[in-house]
């Protein structure tokens, strides 16, 4: 067809147009805003479960928060202080400092098979994970939601108001 009347341009570039938004509008839906990831190395070995609890959400709670348990294993494993401070939450301060921390203590015992409980919330947007390491040793793990993002509430700040 040719666009030898002006009536049809327009009709054309709005198309055009409206095909150009849909796909962007697509991808922004689509899209993973999670600012975190598990890489390929080192692998690591966390099962995630709920802790028994006759409410659902503690099950739904375990399922959304997996990723973010395996990626802080991962990065305890992996010793840089500022890989596992990213998993932060970002209104904390001290990410850095806590990090280093917990690496020390905990580094090691990521190498060994962990079991990560998570507790039944007492608000939507906490939670709270008990990991047991392989190796021996237990930590807790208090973590929070903002903006439909799991973070780890890692050195100063107030995890419910981010």
């Amino acid at each position: 067809m040719l666009l030898t009347t002006p009536a049809r341009r327009r009709a054309a570039v709005a198309v055009a147009f409206a095909g150009i938004g849909t796909a962007g509008g697509l991808w922004w839906v689509a899209r993973d805003t999670t600012p975190y990831g598990l890489r390929d190395s080192p692998a690591v070995r966390v099962e995630v479960r709920a802790e028994d609890s006759r409410y659902p959400d503690t099950r739904e709670t375990a399922e959304d928060v997996g990723e973010l348990v395996r990626v802080y294993v991962q990065r305890l494993l992996t010793g840089d202080g500022d890989q596992l401070a990213e998993v932060g939450a970002p209104w904390f301060t001290g990410r850095e400092a806590q990090a280093r921390d917990w690496i020390k203590k905990y580094g090691e015992a990521a190498e060994h098979p962990v079991r990560a409980v998570v507790r039944e919330p007492v608000v939507p947007h906490l939670a709270q994970v008990e990991l047991r390491f392989g190796g021996g040793g237990r930590q807790v793990v208090e973590l929070t939601r903002d903006d439909g993002i799991w973070w780890v509430a890692m050195g100063d700040g107030d995890p419910a108001k981010p």
